[in-house]
């Protein structure tokens, strides 16, 4: 499911400054398989995560996801393949959009884009269902714009947006 083969990623290379974030890292996941990384200031968690996702591009080595080589794909590509919740409650969503449209946004992660309507009669059915599952009430806030929610609701609705269509991946922190 996730391989990584001879990773390597430096910040500011040939600098003073210059810092080894990822050294040569090789790592295979099977489906199912639950990893924590642990380590301290600098150690390269974020790195490795954003260099997964595509946020960074790794100098050397190669990203697979699900057998297909993702190493050179933008972030947006990879996107249908790999849920993402942040540690901040504000990152992940769009403040001004209300939480059906920011489901909306996230349910059609892995489709093709069209000029259809987001927000249906069946997706907001659907939407409403998910969201009574967290039992806090937000399926009867669904034209509540996101930026006015608390930060756990925020995250609880992080954690539903990245889950919508069951990506190969997920990242939490």
């Amino acid at each position: 499911m996730l391989q990584l083969k001879n990773v390597h990623k430096v910040f500011n290379e040939g600098q003073p400054d210059e810092r080894v974030a990822l050294a040569n890292i090789d790592l295979e996941l099977k489906s199912g398989d639950f990893v924590t990384v642990i380590g301290s200031n600098g150690a390269g968690k974020s790195t490795l995560m954003n260099v997964i996702a595509g946020v960074l591009a790794p100098d050397a080595g190669e990203i697979w996801i699900d057998g297909k080589e993702v190493t050179r794909l933008p972030e947006f590509k990879r996107s249908a393949r790999i849920g993402r919740v942040f540690q901040d409650p504000m990152a992940g969503t769009a403040a001004s959009l209300t939480i059906e449209e920011n489901l909306s946004i996230a349910f059609t992660r892995n489709k093709t884009r069209t000029l259809a309507r987001g927000v249906t009669k069946k997706r907001r059915a659907f939407f409403r269902e998910r969201l009574a599952e967290l039992k806090l009430g937000l399926e009867n806030r669904l034209a509540t714009k996101v930026g006015s929610l608390s930060g756990g609701e925020r995250q609880a609705l992080s954690l539903l947006m990245a889950t919508l269509t069951h990506p190969s991946l997920l990242f939490v922190g």
